[in-house]
């Protein structure tokens, strides 16, 4: 894996102006949004005590369809493709599949397993030229439960965490790339979200900064060899615009006033999808590590134009 860091240009067109309107969701948890029926729709985690569950929503009326998941799985994410939703999740070192056509009745099976020393977290599909890739954030088993690498060690995995990739032609039979294209073993790597766009994936996950902050970088790739960083990194960071309610979300007025005090290092769990013209990004804001209490709310910010000049903007 080779990196390309291209902060070395002397010539910068200025930050992609990607605009934050607040909180969407009371619910601070990994969620997609995604084209369905003409609509864009948001899927959400719900954690809690027991298995995670999912939920899917009309991304602007906040109109809520029935749950479902709640079986083992966790760390929902989906894909959208033909008039069928796709949803994947892991357990352990195995990815699960649900699949749907009215968003209430959905089928499940395992689709991809990972070698036992693995535990999977979060992951992100989209298809490309020669079919989908997926992206898995992983970590040596154990490791989120804080056993040391020497009782529990996986020789692929680095830094706490790191994302791996597969290949299918149909979404549903994977093949794992070479471990030794994960990106990036050498430092904190999470919660990704990968998009193609004119001959490069891009992706982004969260970094870890110095001082207790997490924010998310972008990269892109043609053959998941060669890396190029972002110019503009990181493309975004805590700020006050995470502690307001956006108007018409239903959001108690308790949990607004917490939010406005709460403390505030973190935006993560990036995902986006184009619709009528913009790109909204979502991202969970606050503080994922504190173990009680309200940790943050799901948060959205919008650029003004497609998702192809979105994803390029930041390296031009």
């Amino acid at each position: 894996m080779r990196e390309i860091n291209l902060s070395q240009r002397d010539r910068m067109k200025g930050f992609p102006k990607l605009h934050k309107t607040g909180a969407i969701s009371a619910y601070c948890g990994e969620c997609t949004p995604f084209v369905f029926g003409g609509r864009l729709m948001l899927l959400e985690n719900l954690w809690g005590e027991g298995a995670p569950e999912a939920v899917i929503r009309d991304y602007f009326s906040c109109e809520y369809l029935p749950r479902f998941g709640g079986d083992g799985p966790r760390f929902y994410s989906a894909y959208s493709e033909n008039g069928t939703v796709y949803v994947f999740a892991t357990l352990d070192n195995v990815v699960y599949r649900y699949t749907s056509k009215d968003l209430t009745t959905w089928k499940k099976q395992a689709v991809l397993a990972f070698p036992e020393n693995f535990e999977l977290f979060n992951t992100s599909v989209c298809k490309g030229p020669e079919g989908y890739v997926m992206a898995v954030e992983c970590a040596w088993k154990g490791q989120s439960k804080g056993v040391d690498e020497k009782d529990g060690g996986n020789p692929y995995i680095g830094a706490y965490y790191t994302e791996f990739f597969a290949r299918s032609a149909d979404l549903t039979t994977w093949e794992l790339l070479p471990f030794d294209t994960a990106y990036t073993p050498e430092r904190y790597c999470a919660c990704p979200a990968l998009r193609y766009s004119e001959g490069y994936y891009y992706m982004i996950c969260l970094e870890s900064l110095p001082l207790h902050r997490w924010a998310p970088y972008i990269y892109r790739t043609k053959d998941f060899e060669t890396w190029e960083i972002g110019l503009y990194n990181p493309i975004l960071m805590p700020s006050e615009e995470d502690r307001r309610v956006k108007e018409g979300v239903p959001v108690p007025a308790a949990l607004a006033a917490e939010n406005a005090v709460h403390v505030d290092v973190n935006n993560s769990d990036v995902d986006l999808c184009e619709f009528g013209g913009k790109t909204y990004v979502v991202y969970c804001a606050g503080h994922q590590a504190l173990a009680k209490g309200m940790s943050g709310l799901t948060c959205e910010a919008v650029f003004d134009g497609p998702m192809n000049s979105f994803l390029q903007a930041y390296f031009e």
